[in-house]
């Protein structure tokens, strides 16, 4: 068998088809366009964001600068009024083992929030956190207090009961020793 077709029309088509293809390659290739690189758009860190970043600072702070800090808050919320002055005082004040530790303002600050303000989604739900579990812990320290004095009256009922059977019993010897010869 032959490679060669026996037909000049065949052969004639595919030479051109070769030829057709090669030139279709360009002998320059077209100029790379660089473009300029797109800057980084950095959000800016949000309220919230803001206030935990707050909060893990405050946390480690030793006592005497967490006591300049809690004057510096009062001042700010004084001067400003503002929502996150608000809220980074009632976050000082609800650090545990401060001597300015204050549930009670904490959560009253944070139900005095503006109720007008725009929050957002994670904002309220910071503040309906906060709020909720500084609530229930002032309702476990009032049932504590409670507690507490039942306790001291149990103390000293249970005291005046041992005197009066001391007294019982110092009667008897006396008694049993009256009624020996």
């Amino acid at each position: 068998m032959s490679i060669i077709p026996k037909k000049p029309w065949v052969l004639l088509t595919i030479i051109l088809a070769t030829l057709n293809a090669c030139s279709a390659i360009p002998t320059n290739p077209p100029p790379i366009v660089m473009l300029p690189p797109q800057p980084l758009v950095i959000a800016p860190p949000s309220q919230l964001e803001v206030l935990m970043q707050y909060y893990e600072s405050i946390r480690k702070m030793p006592a005497t600068e967490l006591v300049k800090e809690h004057d510096k808050a009062k001042q700010n919320l004084i001067l400003a009024r503002s929502d996150t002055a608000r809220a980074e005082l009632a976050l000082l004040l609800v650090l545990p083992n401060t001597s300015f530790r204050d549930t009670g303002a904490a959560l009253n600050l944070l139900n005095e929030w503006s109720k007008e303000a725009k929050l957002s989604a994670s904002m309220r739900s910071l503040k309906h956190l906060l709020s909720t579990l500084l609530a229930e812990q002032q309702r476990i320290n009032s049932n504590v207090n409670e507690l507490s004095q039942k306790l001291k009256e149990e103390q000293k009922h249970s005291e005046i009961l041992k005197n009066q059977i001391d007294d019982i019993k110092n009667m008897e010897k006396n008694l049993i020793l009256r009624d020996k010869p």
